[in-house]
C-alpha cells in the first residue's frame, strides 16, 4: 500500500551556519527569467519534441486477457514505458508468469513481442520484464528465462538484436540486477549477494557498456550493505544515498569507475546516518535535506567533494516547521520547498534562488489554503510535482485519520504569490493509485476527477481555462485510471482501463504533426 504521510522531518529554514537563508528583494509581479542558452538544467521537453495540438486516444491493443473483478493497478498491464529509436517499448507480463519485451508504432499490428519469455518450469518464480532502460543505442532490461534465472539484457530493438548480456549468477539463479541507469554512454546498476548462517549478505556496483566483457564490477559496497532509492546525476556523476554498517545511510557519488566511487562525506561520523533525502540538482550542486536524531532537519549543498559539501540552513523543530520538502528546479536556478505549518494546517511554498557560486536566497511565495483546517487530521502534503516551462505543477493533498486523503488539488507557481493558483481538484482521492503529473512541453497530463466522470485524461496549460478533460476513456463515473505517459515523437502512449479490455495500452496521437496551438 502507498505511504499516506510523510514522516514528520521539521522545518522553517530559520538558524544556521550564522542565521538564516537571505531573503530576496523580489516585487510581487516579478517573474522567474526563462533560463538562457547553455544554462545547465533539464532540456524543455517542448524545445526537444516541440508543441502539437492533441488528437483523440485510442486503445492500442487488447494484449491481457480480461482481469476480471481486479483493481486496475493489480491486473497485468503494459509496465515500463520508455521510447527507443523512435518508438515505445513496453514490459508485458501475464499473470501465468510469461513475460515480453514489446514494441509498438501506435498500431494494432505494429505491437507486438520482441522477445519472450515463457514461464519457467515449477517450482521456479518467474522474473517480470523490468526496468527498461535507454542507454544511447542499447536498450537494457532485467528478464529471467529457464536456462539463466534473472539476468541483465540488451536490445538494439529486434528479436536477433535482443541477449543475454552476462550471466553474473551461472546456471539458474538469479541476479537480479536493479535500480538500472544511464551514465552517458554506459549502464550502472546494483546487485544483491545473499547472504549465509555465516556471513551477511552485500551489494555491489555494477556496470556494463551492452557486451559480456564490458560488464564489469565496479565496487564491492562491502556486508550490510543496500541502496537507498534517492539519486539524482550531474554531469557525469551519478549520486545516491547508500548505507553500510561503517558509515550508516550517507551521500555516495560515482563516475561508473572504482576510484571514482566514494561516500561524499560521513555527515554524522560513524554508524550514525544523516538520511539525506530529496536529492536535487541545480547547476553543478546537489541540495539535499537530512534528519538527526534529536529532530533537527539541515539543508546541504555539495559539489561532490568533501570541502564542498556544506550546511546551507538549519531547520529546528517546531509546530509550524513540519514535514520538509525539495521540489522541482525551474529554469536551473530556483529551487522549490514546501514546509506543513500543523498550527494553521496550511502549506507554506518557498523559493531558493541559487546563484553560480551555490549561495541561496530564499523567499517565501505562498501560504496555500486548507478548506479542512478545522477538521481532525487534516493537514496538507505533496503528492507529486513536475517542471513545465517555467512554472512548478504540485499536487497537495489534505490528510485524514486513514490512509486516504480527504482531498487532492493541482496546484501551479511561477515563483510570486500572484501567480500560485489552485488549478483543479479533485486528483486522485485513492491510497493505492496516486496522479501522475507528466510533462508535455509547457503543459502538462494528469488524471483528475470531473463533474460526472471517474479518473480521467486531463490536460493543463497552467490556467485555469486552460485546465480540462481531454477525453472520458472509461464513459460515465467510472474511472480509466491513465498512467505511465510516455512521449515517442508527436505522440504520447499511456496505460488506462475500461470494462471491456482491463487496463491496456492507448495513444494519444496529435491531430496533425505540423499543428500548434
Amino acid at each position: 500500500m502507498r505511504v499516506w504521510r510523510s514522516v514528520a522531518l521539521l522545518c522553517s529554514l530559520a538558524v544556521g551556519c550564522g542565521g538564516g537563508l537571505p531573503e530576496e528583494t523580489i516585487q510581487e509581479d516579478e517573474r522567474p527569467q526563462a533560463r538562457s542558452p547553455g544554462e545547465e538544467g533539464d532540456e524543455a521537453p517542448e524545445a526537444q519534441w516541440g508543441r502539437v495540438e492533441l488528437g483523440t486516444a485510442s486503445l492500442v491493443k487488447d494484449i491481457f486477457p480480461a482481469p476480471g473483478d481486479v483493481p486496475p493497478w493489480l491486473a497485468p498491464s503494459p509496465s515500463s514505458l520508455v521510447e527507443f529509436r523512435g518508438r515505445l517499448y513496453f514490459a508485458a507480463n501475464f499473470e501465468d508468469g510469461r513475460g515480453g519485451l514489446w514494441r509498438s508504432d501506435g498500431s494494432g499490428s505494429s505491437t507486438v513481442p520482441v522477445k519472450e519469455f515463457p514461464a519457467p518450469p515449477s517450482p521456479a518464480s518467474p522474473v517480470p520484464v523490468s526496468e527498461l532502460t535507454r542507454v544511447d543505442t542499447r536498450l537494457f532490461f532485467v528478464a529471467g528465462d529457464a536456462d539463466h534465472g534473472g539476468e541483465l539484457w540488451v536490445s538494439d530493438g529486434t528479436t536477433p538484436g535482443t541477449k543475454l548480456v552476462k550471466d553474473l549468477t551461472p546456471g539458474r539463479g538469479d541476479s537480479l540486477p536493479y535500480n538500472l541507469t544511464a551514465l552517458g554512454k554506459t549502464l550502472l546498476f546494483f546487485r544483491f549477494l545473499p547472504g549465509t548462517l555465516d556471513a551477511p549478505g552485500s551489494t555491489e556496483l555494477w556496470r556494463s557498456d551492452g557486451t559480456e566483457a564490458g560488464t564489469v564490477r565496479v565496487r564491492d559496497m562491502g556486508p550490510d550493505s543496500s541502496l537507498i532509492s534517492s539519486q539524482v546525476i550531474v554531469g557525469g556523476t551519478l549520486f545516491f544515498v547508500f548505507t553500510d554498517p561503517v558509515n550508516g545511510t550517507e551521500l555516495w557519488k560515482t563516475d561508473g569507475t572504482e576510484a571514482g566511487t566514494a561516500l561524499v562525506r560521513d555527515l554524522r561520523p560513524g554508524p550514525d546516518s544523516s538520511n539525506p533525502f530529496y536529492l536535487r540538482a541545480v547547476g553543478r550542486y546537489v541540495f539535499f535535506l537530512t534528519q538527526t536524531s534529536d529532530g533537527m532537519s539541515e539543508l546541504w549543498r555539495t559539489d561532490g567533494t568533501g570541502g564542498g559539501t556544506v550546511l546551507v540552513e538549519a531547520i529546528p523543530p517546531g509546530p509550524d516547521t513540519y514535514n520538509p520538502r525539495l521540489l522541482g528546479v525551474v529554469g536551473g536556478r530556483c529551487l522549490y520547498l514546501t514546509l506543513t505549518n500543523l498550527s494553521d494546517h496550511r502549506l507554506y511554498l518557498y523559493r531558493l534562488r541559487v546563484d553560480e557560486a551555490g549561495a541561496v536566497s530564499k523567499r517565501r511565495v505562498a501560504a496555500l489554503p486548507n478548506p479542512f483546517a478545522g477538521e481532525p487530521d487534516a493537514d496538507p502534503y505533496i503528492t507529486s510535482f513536475t517542471v513545465a516551462g517555467s512554472r512548478l505543477f504540485f499536487g497537495l493533498a489534505i490528510s485524514t485519520s486513514g490512509p486516504a486523503p480527504r482531498d487532492v488539488q493541482l496546484w501551479v507557481t511561477d515563483g510570486t504569490g500572484a501567480g500560485t493558483k489552485l488549478l483543479h481538484r479533485p486528483l486522485s482521492l485513492s491510497d493505492e493509485f496516486e496522479t501522475q503529473l507528466y510533462t508535455l512541453d509547457d503543459r502538462i497530463l494528469f488524471s483528475g476527477i470531473g463533474e460526472g466522470t471517474g479518473l480521467e485524461l486531463w490536460v493543463s496549460d497552467g490556467t485555469e481555462q486552460g485546465t480540462r478533460m481531454l477525453q472520458d476513456l472509461n464513459a460515465g463515473p467510472g474511472a480509466s485510471y491513465p498512467s505511465g505517459f510516455t512521449r515517442v515523437g508527436t505522440s504520447v502512449f499511456f496505460v488506462a482501463e475500461d470494462p471491456a479490455h482491463g487496463s491496456e495500452l492507448w495513444v494519444l496521437p496529435p491531430r496533425s504533426s505540423l499543428a500548434s496551438q
